[in-house]
């Protein structure tokens, strides 16, 4: 997938299915308990290695990521978007009025710790940074959602 921003600046982008944040989170109690549940995790590298999906990307080839997260309690979707240089997650909530952040922040929580572990255990990128998770920001100036 291809996505432009301007016509100075044209970005590499790919995307996740939402089983990939299902999978995240299902084994992200593990995960704090002994990170290297993940290792064997074969169909979580094949996200970042671009070969689970159909026209999947290498995360190592692309600029950004688009994580569809389902947060379950409440019934309601959240997109991460990942800018992988930056190990950095935007989170776009279209009903923070009604939906508060720190329930966002519980929905990102697996996918902040979980995904630069297996960036590391692939080896799509020649650097990651050594911080133990992605730094975040809860994005605001976006459209909100008037049906609850």
């Amino acid at each position: 997938m291809r996505m432009k921003f301007n016509s100075l600046n044209e970005s590499k982008a790919t995307c996740t299915y939402c089983l990939f944040d299902f999978k995240i989170r299902s084994l992200f109690d593990q995960f704090m308990k002994d990170i290297k549940v993940i290792d064997s995790q074969s169909s979580l590298m094949s996200y970042i290695t671009g070969s689970k999906i159909w026209f999947g990307n290498n995360w190592g080839d692309i600029d950004h990521v688009f994580i569809p997260v389902f947060m379950d309690k409440r019934a309601h979707w959240i997109l991460a978007h990942s800018n992988i240089a930056h190990s950095h997650l935007d989170v776009y909530n279209s009903c923070y009025k009604t939906i508060r952040d720190v329930a966002v922040l519980d929905a990102i929580e697996p996918l902040r710790h979980i995904i630069l572990r297996l960036i590391r255990r692939t080896k799509v990128l020649s650097y990651v940074t050594p911080y133990a998770s992605l730094s975040y920001i809860l994005c605001k100036d976006i459209p909100q959602q008037t049906n609850g």
